[in-house]
């Protein structure tokens, strides 16, 4: 009998995350929550990136982190590389769903 099982590389949980983001139904958001969507996902990504900015300059500059605070940075970074791209992808597809509206607004208009 001869092993049919191919090895394949797992998906990580951060692709998992943005593939199940990805599959949701923008169409069915109106336009003002798409732009809600949109604009909340904008700001946390800055929020994040001035965050992770904040945290790299503190560990180039010395500044000392105590004990019990290394567990709580370590779960921040973690929680932010999974987030970062989901909202990325929020971001892309509501306002790939927001031009496709306007598109179909001027052509029926």
């Amino acid at each position: 009998m001869t092993n049919t099982f191919t090895e394949t590389t797992p998906d990580t949980s951060i692709t998992i995350l943005r593939t199940l983001i990805a599959d949701l139904q923008y169409t069915q958001l109106s336009d003002i929550e798409l732009h809600d969507l949109s604009s909340i996902a904008a700001e946390s990504i800055e929020g994040l990136c001035h965050g992770l900015l904040y945290t790299g300059e503190s560990l180039e500059n010395g500044i000392q982190t105590q004990q019990q605070n290394l567990g709580q940075l370590g779960a921040w970074l973690k929680a932010s590389a999974h987030i970062i791209p989901i909202l990325l992808e929020l971001y892309e597809q509501s306002t790939t769903q927001l031009f496709q509206m306007q598109n179909q607004n001027l052509n029926h208009g």
